[in-house]
């Protein structure tokens, strides 16, 4: 089951990698993007695979969950709300079914003060406004050092009131719209209960006002807290906050504090307090002076700690949750008639396992030489059938 944001790119790699570890797959997108589906499907029926071994399917989302977990597939992708993902799971639990959940993130974004300060703003406009801020992995919370904290937010404003925002037809808006009037009504709500809370408001108004769309401005929020909507929740809009850090451990507790965890950025040059700084946020993917783009490395595994999901797809780990486990044990000794620790029992089988844990791990020589020969009596006996 998948997304409206990304309608294309989201399920054709699922699609492929389950295809790829012989599966056969049922699709069902997003209501909103139907049409995007149907043009996935004929991408993969160009693949001339065999009858039924794809389907795409057209159903009202809120009964696809059920429907597909009480189909009697093997394993449900989902990539979607925390709500609609948490209902998912309690659905699963009744029947110990097997999922794996993307369930989106509130991204932090910690920019230090030996950053590359045109690459980082530039970096947080792009994760935070491309697709007008409908990512997932996109940068919603922006943490800076104290020292440079003054020179980033100029810059950002002054790059954000160099773009605009409207229906793009010629290759000259820089934000479109977003999808859908509920997600509209989301980013709005956020914002106001934002302003409602004391914090300060900066946002681009270049709108085509001619062009019809859901078109928000592009917001910079600073002073937030975390009584904030916008620092707890999901906006999914053209809105980041800016927070300034006296020091990385301040840094590192602001973006672990969320009860989402999907992906996060260190912006430094210093490469070594790079990884110290990811070794320690609570998130499945941390890319260093860059956001956005892991989900477009194949190799890498995609997926989020806490309520942003649970398992993985892309990547070697992807692949192996398309599968089921089973090991096959060989019968690498066919002449035995039995094993040496099966019955019948005595002292001398007791003995000889011992003597083995001796010869392996004693200390002593003359406790290891004793246990080799016992066990070396026990072992024979596993050619005889008495």
């Amino acid at each position: 089951i998948s997304p409206w944001n990304y309608p294309f790119a989201i399920p054709f790699h699922e699609v492929a990698m389950a295809l790829i570890s012989g599966n056969s797959v049922i699709l069902k997108t997003a209501t909103q993007t139907l049409e995007v589906g149907k043009a996935l499907k004929a991408c993969i029926d160009a693949g001339e695979l065999p009858q039924g071994l794809f389907h795409f399917l057209n159903i009202p989302g809120n009964i696809a969950g059920d429907a597909f977990i009480d189909s009697g597939i093997d394993k449900l992708f989902f990539t979607g709300s925390v709500p609609v993902g948490k209902q998912l799971m309690k659905k699963a639990s009744e029947k110990l079914f097997p999922l794996s959940l993307e369930l989106g993130g509130n991204d932090a974004m910690i920019v230090c003060d030996d950053a590359n300060l045109y690459r980082a703003v530039s970096g947080a406009i792009w994760a935070g406004y491309s697709n007008a801020g409908q990512s997932c992995a996109g940068v919603e919370r922006i943490y800076v050092d104290e020292k440079i904290y003054v020179s980033f937010v100029t810059l950002l404003k002054k790059k954000l009131n160099e773009m605009n925002v409207g229906a793009d037809k010629n290759f000259n808006v820089t934000v479109g719209s977003l999808t859908t009037e509920k997600q509209l009504d989301t980013v709005k709500k956020h914002v106001a209960d934002a302003r409602e809370k004391g914090a300060s408001i900066f946002t681009v108004d270049n709108i085509e006002k001619e062009k019809q769309g859901l078109f928000h401005p592009l917001t910079v929020i600073e002073n937030a807290n975390n009584e904030m909507l916008v620092q707890n929740e999901e906006t999914f809009g053209p809105v980041v906050t800016v927070t300034k850090f006296k020091s990385v451990e301040e840094a590192i507790t602001m973006a672990n504090d969320s009860s989402l965890g999907l992906t996060a950025s260190v912006w430094t040059k210093d490469k070594t307090k790079a990884h110290k700084i990811a070794a320690q946020l609570e998130v499945g993917s941390v890319m260093i002076n860059d956001h956005l783009m892991s989900h477009g490395l194949a190799e890498t595994p995609w997926g989020g700690w806490k309520e942003s999901g649970y398992g993985r797809t892309h990547g070697y780990l992807g692949l192996e949750a398309m599968t089921q486990p089973r090991v096959v044990i060989d019968d690498i000794m066919p002449g035995l008639q039995k094993n040496m620790w099966w019955h019948p029992h005595s002292k001398q089988v007791y003995d000889g396992l011992k003597g083995g844990m001796n010869f392996l791990y004693s200390k002593n020589l003359s406790l290891r030489f004793s246990g080799v020969l016992n066990l070396v009596k026990v072992f024979l006996r596993s050619f005889r059938k008495d």
